[in-house]
């Protein structure tokens, strides 16, 4: 392959953008709590993979090497497959590592929060994130049943439905 494209391939890595995880990853929580704890939930994933995925390498080296050692054809090529996947996912570990320094980042500039204060939040979170949420079903057309369902398990259909025939009473007032 030639070295310009190879290098493109170098510089491409990185799965998801900072502007995506900003964006849609995290910016998809509606409070400061739940988006510490999607942060906190993908730098644990990344971390455990990349940790992993070391181990697997080293592993698959020393995999190489006893297939070489062999200096058998079957075995040599077996090796040759062995280093293309080697070569392969050191390539995907550089976005690995990529993502995972953006998600420290941003760790270190957000507010953190305590698991009691994360089960604290929780109503506030769930009233902003379904109030959202039926705002843009509204604009698509409607709230769907299941939405509304979910409304009123955190308590506020009711106060929605009242305060709309409140409305409705004082139009035809």
């Amino acid at each position: 392959m030639r070295e310009d494209i190879q290098l493109s391939f170098i510089e491409c890595q990185m799965p998801r953008t900072p502007y995506q995880l900003q964006r849609f990853v995290v910016g998809q929580h509606d409070t400061p709590e739940m988006q510490f704890v999607q942060v906190c939930r993908e730098l644990e994933a990344l971390y455990y993979t990349i940790k992993e995925v070391g181990m697997a390498n080293k592993k698959t080296e020393l995999e190489i090497a006893k297939l070489r050692a062999t200096c058998d054809e079957i075995d040599a090529i077996d090796a040759d497959i062995k280093e293309l996947g080697l070569e392969r996912t050191r390539l995907v570990a550089i976005g690995a590592r990529r993502e995972l320094d953006e998600l420290i980042k941003m760790y270190d500039q957000m507010p953190h929060f305590t698991r009691q204060q994360i089960d604290e939040s929780q109503p506030d979170y769930w009233q902003a994130r379904l109030g959202r949420q039926a705002n843009l079903q509204m604009m698509a057309g409607g709230a769907g049943w299941a939405h509304l369902e979910a409304l009123d398990q955190i308590g506020v259909l009711q106060p929605m439905i009242q305060a709309q025939q409140e409305k409705a009473k004082e139009i035809t007032q």
